[in-house]
């Protein structure tokens, strides 16, 4: 792999490049973790009431939380704009741009809102569930689905800020947000301190008050005059249609590409159901154990896209190169790390999600395979934010279509459907998915079009 030996023969140390790194990656994997953890501690502990209810939430969480990222891909053109007028010094242009990504976050929520609550039957009907799991996870993905305004909001909000080189905010916004989420799933999915038992439902209410007031703290967080990037309000009454364009044009996009990985994923899960109720709720504790991995890939590549746009902007685009290749450096090592635990305690990482015996076996040996693909997904991540960082969101949408649903969907199809393979193939068809996603970044960096984007 091409962007790995960069990484680690061709560059030369830079402890101040360094620095900006860890500077901006450590709150933004500590950030995504604690997100991430929304949905974790949701499948933790409706996990102990059963393989039904295990299935619900799975289902339900793997189709709102993909469709987040759908909606909410304006924060990617944000923080490309962003971070670009941060590096130009431009700090009234960034402002400006940040409030026109609000207003198109708002509209997108509302329609977000509307539509999770009129699609959720279609879903579970998609799926073919059990009647018991259809019910439950109907009331979960549309109670859940009542805050996406504020959560769109908070999502295009954290990418604002990331722009102009805040990182800390959103996390300790994801801090209090996870703290309630926890709280409210321990007393009301099993009832304690005088609250009602509500098992799947009290999960999808503690989600929802969560993200309720994360939404509220992104909102005086953008607003206060103690922010790197004081927006006023009349940044959100002028509508500015070029603004408007620019933002669209590199976030369609990003958008379309979260459309094909989300629905890859989600296709891929609706095959597994046909492997049963086990292989699915063993299916859905693999991928939330292994998503909790994914986090500081993606904190180091949030750090490089905004490193990358900033220096661009501040016209170094030798310098933002240097940045990437450090930055994978990174990636390596700590998704190495992700990896050896993988390998090592599975079922102890397994055991955090459910206590099934069943599910337990099955998902730690998926979790293993899972161990194989964990450094190509660091790398992959790290060019596809340096690329989007940089503006260039068509060259991350073609990496993400050709991985998703030339390599994915028909290898896990052939893997199901024509070999009729369990579980642990279907995994190892995804690490491929994952080897080729990284090596077609690496290919695209390499073109150096990106230097060349404007926003």
């Amino acid at each position: 792999m091409t962007g790995i030996i960069a990484a680690f023969t061709k560059r030369k140390s830079d402890p101040g490049l360094d620095r900006e790194i860890l500077k901006l990656a450590w709150p933004a994997i500590t950030e995504m973790v604690l997100h991430t953890f929304i949905w974790v501690v949701d499948t933790t502990m409706v996990g102990r009431l059963g393989a039904e209810a295990l299935s619900a939430v799975g289902l339900s969480g793997s189709v709102y939380w993909n469709a987040v990222w759908v909606f909410s891909a304006v924060s990617i053109g944000a923080m490309a704009i962003v971070a670009r007028f941060i590096g130009a010094e431009d700090v009234r242009g960034a402002a400006h741009s940040a409030g026109q990504a609000l207003i198109i976050s708002i509209m997108l929520g509302v329609a977000f809102t509307v539509g999770t609550h009129f699609s959720a039957p279609l879903i579970f009907r998609i799926g073919g569930f059990e009647k018991n799991v259809t019910i439950m996870g109907i009331d979960y993905l549309r109670i859940v689905g009542a805050g996406s305004v504020l959560l769109v909001l908070t999502k295009v909000g954290t990418g604002i800020l990331r722009g102009a080189g805040d990182t800390r905010t959103p996390m300790f916004i994801a801090i209090c947000g996870n703290t309630i989420n926890a709280l409210g799933d321990y007393v009301l999915i099993f009832g304690l301190m005088g609250f009602p038992r509500l098992g799947v439902k009290g999960a999808a209410i503690a989600t929802l008050v969560a993200n309720v007031i994360a939404g509220i703290l992104t909102i005086i967080a953008l607003f206060s005059k103690k922010s790197k990037l004081p927006i006023s309000v009349r940044d959100l009454l002028r509508i500015d249609i070029p603004v408007m364009k620019t933002l669209a044009n590199l976030s369609a996009p990003s958008a379309m590409e979260e459309v094909l990985m989300s629905t890859a994923r989600i296709l891929s899960s609706f095959m597994v159901t046909s492997l049963g109720t086990v292989a699915f709720a063993a299916h859905q504790v693999t991928m939330a154990a292994e998503s909790l991995s994914f986090m500081p890939g993606s904190g180091i590549a949030t750090a490089a896209g905004v490193l990358v746009g900033q220096n661009l902007g501040a016209k170094e685009p030798s310098r933002a190169r240097a940045v990437v290749y450090r930055s994978i450096r990174y990636a390596v090592i700590v998704m190495g790390g992700c990896a050896l635990i993988f390998f090592a305690i599975p079922k102890i990482v397994v055991s955090f999600f459910t206590g099934d015996p069943e599910v337990m076996l099955l998902a730690s040996t998926c979790l293993q395979i899972a161990g194989l693909e964990q450094i190509f997904i660091g790398v992959a991540d790290t060019f596809r934010g340096s690329l989007r960082g940089a503006g260039d969101t068509r060259s991350a949408l073609r990496i993400t279509a050709v991985g998703a649903w030339l390599i994915r969907l028909p290898v896990v199809a052939v893997i199901i459907y024509v070999f009729h393979l369990p579980l642990p193939a279907v995994w190892l068809g995804i690490c491929l998915e994952w080897v080729v996603r990284a090596w077609l970044g690496s290919r695209y960096f390499a073109c150096d079009n990106w230097e060349h984007i404007k926003v």
